[in-house]
């Protein structure tokens, strides 16, 4: 018991105070931006830097492969599920496959699990990103070109990258080299939650395409765990997919929206409406899950 409640408290606590800051001091557009931009940039990085390098010297390299398959399936799962649900409304389609995967399942498993969940999630985010970044210019425009230019623009896969890159050659990281970096990484969970919460604040009206979209990958979500389940995937591997599956859509499909002109005030709506309808929800569900039998 005590466990769930230090878990509710230390995601909702800084979501809770974004949500007020923003309500009762009305801050500017660009400060809830350079703030994400803030989390992206420098501290996500630094977590997952610290955490899969910590996770990896090891040589423990199977079971993080094996997320970032898992995350491969999951985005051409929902990819089919949109189309079947959606037919010709890619701005929903995207919506639906590409998830979030980092800002709200990290500081969920950063509580609960510690810095080996972290570098887990690290690997999921490759195969999540790096797929979505590329399907979405070239099923909207044919572009895959400017895809893969966005990818060169995202930090948290520099940072996987090179973390393994330094484990798989053994290079020993002085120690208060490594200290500083994760110590730096320690601020992500938390701002990533501000920064969530003042987004939410400032979200307009309720989007009923962003409870379809929310329905739709609450309703298929079991479907992937239970296959890994059934293909032999055990203990935190397995926790980690079940949190991140049913995760609302990723926040970077506003701005490939706005990039690729996909409808980007409805692709907004669509990803606040879905976002704050899983921390209210799906959250809690997870958490008490988490806590009460898979724990």
């Amino acid at each position: 018991m005590e466990k769930l409640i230090e878990t509710v408290v230390l995601f909702y606590t800084p979501l809770f105070l974004g949500f007020l800051f923003e309500k009762y001091v009305k801050v500017s557009e660009s400060f809830s931006r350079d703030l994400s931009r803030l989390v992206l940039y420098v501290l996500l990085p630094a977590l997952l830097f610290d955490s899969i390098y910590t996770k990896s010297i090891g040589g423990s390299f199977g079971e993080l492969a094996v997320l970032t398959v898992f995350a491969v399936f999951t985005v051409l799962f929902f990819l089919l599920i949109s189309r079947l649900l959606f037919k010709k409304r890619f701005e929903l389609s995207m919506t639906l496959f590409y998830g979030n995967a980092g800002y709200l399942p990290i500081p969920i498993a950063y509580t609960l699990w510690g810095a080996e969940a972290v570098s887990l999630i690290g690997f999921y985010i490759i195969g999540n990103n790096v797929l979505s970044n590329i399907l979405i210019p070239v099923l909207s425009a044919g572009d895959i070109k400017r895809g893969l230019d966005r990818l060169k623009k995202f930090p948290p896969l520099y940072a996987v990258f090179l973390a393994l890159i330094l484990a798989l050659l053994k290079v020993e990281i002085p120690g208060l080299f490594l200290k500083t970096v994760g110590s730096v990484g320690d601020l992500a969970p938390s701002l990533a939650l501000l920064v969530l919460g003042l987004d939410i604040a400032s979200y307009g009206s309720f989007d009923k395409d962003g409870l379809k979209v929310y329905l739709a990958r609450q309703a298929f979500s079991p479907v992937i765990p239970l296959l890994a389940f059934s293909l032999g995937m055990r203990g935190l591997p397995l926790y980690v997919l079940v949190l991140e599956v049913p995760m609302s859509p990723a926040i970077s499909n506003v701005i490939l929206a706005q990039e690729y002109d996909i409808k980007p005030e409805k692709v907004s709506r669509v990803v606040l409406t879905s976002t704050t309808l899983t921390i209210l929800t799906t959250i809690p569900v997870l958490t008490l899950l988490f806590n009460t039998i898979l724990i």
